[in-house]
């Protein structure tokens, strides 16, 4: 678990659990999840900030010059 997960009190944390899975389910991207990889697999490298992380998930899902929606 993040360390901001274990910081939150008791009667937080079922909301967060909540607020988590809703946000899988919606694609959200999780940058805790992505250190945790990153960390992993890419060990002595460096990571994206979580703005460039939030950044890049925004242009892969709406960049590229092409529209990727149904609607």
């Amino acid at each position: 678990m993040s360390e901001k997960n274990t910081l939150c009190p008791r009667w937080k944390k079922p909301f967060r659990l909540i607020a988590d899975y809703l946000n899988e389910i919606a694609g959200v991207p999780n940058y805790e999840r992505y250190l945790e990889h990153f960390h992993k697999h890419h060990p002595g490298e460096k990571p994206l900030s979580e703005a460039e992380f939030h950044r890049q998930a925004i242009d892969e899902k709406y960049g590229g010059g092409t529209i990727r929606r149904c609607c």
